[in-house]
């Protein structure tokens, strides 16, 4: 009777142990709140795959994954960011109105002795993980515009292949020879706007460097150059309407689609669209939108930026999270289980289809400087200067006026821009 008592004091002692080391590991426990989107290069089960991999390595963190809607995220991260309570330890940062609510992440990359700057591509790495001094987070993928052509259609049309060295008047010659308006095929696309890559390939800025000055740039020989390119391009009759791409759209109809059914020789797309294009099996070429020999290359690119947030309350828990998510670990698990294609050298190099002419033809363009650096540094370009200068587009693509016209047209809005310019430096700063 007396070992029976002994055996049941012991048990309840045991269990008292037991109940308050579960007790000290429950206390012990994070939990990090992780705010992202799911898509075609996001998809929500690799996210999952992530959190999984990375619990199991980190078994006193656990991860909550909150999957927005698209649509519903910026509302969601501009409200709590603004409130300072209630956002996410760590979430997609993709505007860069919220960098300044971003923990800095210079100290952890200095104390880590697995993960540095020097992992991801450089271009990639100014122009997407820093702000000034700061570093606001990591480069989660690589994305780029490029021209795809349609093979078949060239050699229907007996005309030889682009080629990397193109010239924008290359373009249009190119995108003319390939138009069969008996078969409403047109030969191109029309940019999406002034002032990307081409624009720059020119050499053209909208304004100086300094954020002072739009007279001698938005009307320098470069601009005017990229604009008469541009007039040009719309008299060719090779490239889409605007009435055209209005109607299309209304069909649910976009570049994509006209370039795969062989309606767009040629068309300004992403590595998205090159996807789409493998799995539908069109035979395709990929080069770098049109430029000059020996002249600096421009690419729109672009990359997700993964980062901390300044009010989390568990930065070093966030930090060991965010580096495996945004680092080779979970890059690699989001290129195999979707579409995303790392911002890690060496983590591209493991893509399946690397050595594809188009895999290496869409690598090449990343090496190319980034539209980017230019834009990330002068918030006034888009929502003041350009969108104040707009009708000189507009009236272009519309063909109403002349090509003698576009460089009093374009004079006729330096002082409108320049105003735009003055008002909105002083709240966001160039």
């Amino acid at each position: 009777m007396r070992g029976k008592s002994r055996f049941l004091a012991l048990t309840m002692i045991l269990l008292l142990v037991m109940s308050q080391l579960g007790s000290a590991l429950a206390q012990d426990s994070v939990t990090i709140e992780w705010w992202s989107v799911a898509g075609n290069e996001l998809p929500q089960e690799a996210q999952e795959a992530i959190v999984t991999a990375f619990e199991a390595e980190h078994p006193d963190i656990q991860v909550n994954l909150t999957i927005l809607p698209e649509s519903g995220y910026d509302e969601r991260m501009t409200t709590t960011l603004g409130a300072g309570e209630g956002a996410p330890d760590v979430a997609l940062f993709w505007n860069a109105n919220w960098y300044a609510q971003t923990l800095d992440l210079t100290p952890y990359l200095e104390a880590d002795p697995d993960l540095s700057p020097e992992d991801y591509f450089e271009n990639f790495w100014i122009n997407w993980a820093t702000w000034g001094d700061k570093v606001v987070g990591l480069p989660l993928g690589v994305g780029a515009n490029f021209v795809m052509y349609n093979k078949a259609v060239f050699d229907e049309a007996g005309v030889d292949y682009p080629t990397a060295d193109w010239t924008p008047e290359e373009y249009i010659e190119v995108a003319k020879a390939v138009t069969d308006t008996e078969v409403r095929r047109w030969g191109g696309d029309r940019p999406r706007g002034p002032y990307r890559a081409i624009w720059m390939n020119y050499g053209a800025f909208p304004y100086s460097d300094d954020s002072t000055m739009v007279d001698g740039y938005f009307n320098s020989e470069a601009s005017i150059a990229a604009y008469e390119w541009l007039w040009d391009l719309v008299d060719s009759g090779a490239t889409p309407t605007p009435a055209d791409i209005e109607i299309l759209g209304t069909e649910g109809t976009g570049p994509i689609d006209l370039f795969l059914a062989g309606r767009l020789a040629m068309a300004t797309l992403n590595q998205g669209h090159m996807l789409i294009a493998v799995d539908e099996g069109v035979d395709f070429g990929i080069v770098p939108e049109p430029g000059f020999v020996d002249s600096q290359r421009f690419v729109n690119a672009w990359s997700l930026t993964a980062s901390i947030w300044s009010g989390t309350e568990n930065p070093d828990e966030a930090y060991e999270f965010l580096s495996f998510f945004a680092g080779p670990e979970g890059q690699r698990i989001l290129m195999e289980q979707g579409t995303l294609f790392p911002a890690l050298p060496a983590v591209l190099d493991e893509y399946e289809n690397a050595d594809t002419d188009y895999a290496q033809a869409f690598f090449s363009v990343l090496e190319d400087t980034q539209v980017a650096e230019w834009t990330a540094g002068h918030p006034c370009w888009r929502g003041a200067v350009i969108r104040s200068v707009q009708d000189v587009w507009d009236l272009i693509n519309l063909g109403e006026i002349s090509r003698d016209e576009v460089t009093t047209t374009i004079n006729d809005y330096i002082d409108e821009a320049q105003a735009s310019l003055e008002e909105c430096t002083p709240r966001l700063g160039g």
